[in-house]
């Protein structure tokens, strides 16, 4: 895998082992796989075009974080339901950069600070509208720290133990974990994959392919999306990453901090 191609996934992973694990995202060691494995995926989780995933927010909209747009998606299709849709036009927020080559090598400070100043967000506008499926609801209170999420995703697995397995991202099984949100910023949403007895009966973290996700909130028995998986922090040479280990950290783009671009965008466009 080449560099630019690795930042434009989760996270740069590097030196990661292959197994024969089965399902999607990195679950707790002492938990059967099957207990995070999804029967009814949510209507609203869309797979988008090349990798990961959006997220649909409005019978026109989806929403989904700007690094899993790969190239122009401008009359591609993408399937809701039952139905197939074309991309009309791609807005990708004004403040997303990509990260220069240089970042991806050497002591890992320089890049998470790069991530936290980016803004890893886009809006995918469809040609017709979907009628089939009910858009999820937006999160829009500040409240977010000590809730649990949801957090659903078909990228690669593993677990806390021994850390993701990148062979197994094309499995492509729908799998679903829980985290509580542990520390607020700006524009994030911070989830840390506790080791047990510590954490939730599902605890878990996204794995490669997991970007866009959805991080839910249910409210009075409603979902909310709260979040968009986005990227992974590390501390030290980042030679020596792995992801998918207990007591690693995550990043999810925080919704609550995007509603007026997401509202003003819709609006105007």
């Amino acid at each position: 895998m080449e560099v630019t191609d690795e930042i434009n996934l989760v996270f740069p992973l590097i030196l990661l082992l292959f197994s024969q694990y089965c399902g999607a995202v990195i679950k707790r060691h002492d938990i059967p796989a099957t207990a995070y494995q999804v029967v009814k995926p949510p209507e609203y989780l869309i797979d988008m075009p090349h990798d990961g995933h959006g997220v649909l927010i409005s019978p026109n909209w989806i929403v989904t974080v700007a690094h899993v747009i790969f190239y122009d998606y401008q009359g591609k299709m993408i399937d809701i339901g039952d139905k197939s849709y074309q991309v009309e036009k791609v807005i990708i927020h004004p403040g997303y950069k990509k990260p220069d080559k240089s970042l991806t090598q050497g002591d890992a400070k320089p890049l998470m600070d790069f991530f936290k100043s980016n803004h890893d967000i886009a809006l995918v506008k469809l040609a017709s509208s979907v009628h089939e499926v009910a858009p999820i609801k937006l999160y829009s209170e500040a409240d977010e720290l000590g809730k649990t999420v949801s957090v659903y995703g078909k990228g690669s697995t593993g677990d806390g133990l021994t850390g993701e397995v990148k062979g197994t991202k094309s499995l492509k099984v729908l799998n679903r974990f829980e985290n509580e949100i542990e520390t607020l910023e700006a524009n994030w949403l911070s989830l840390k994959f506790d080791r047990p007895p510590h954490g939730l009966e599902l605890e878990g973290i996204e794995g490669n392919g997991d970007s866009g996700g959805p991080s839910v909130i249910h409210k009075n028995n409603t979902p909310y999306l709260a979040g968009l998986v986005s990227w992974d922090y590390w501390q030290g040479d980042l030679a020596s990453f792995k992801n998918g280990l207990y007591g690693n950290r995550s990043y999810q783009v925080r919704i609550s901090s995007y509603i007026k671009w997401i509202n003003h965008t819709i609006n105007n466009s």
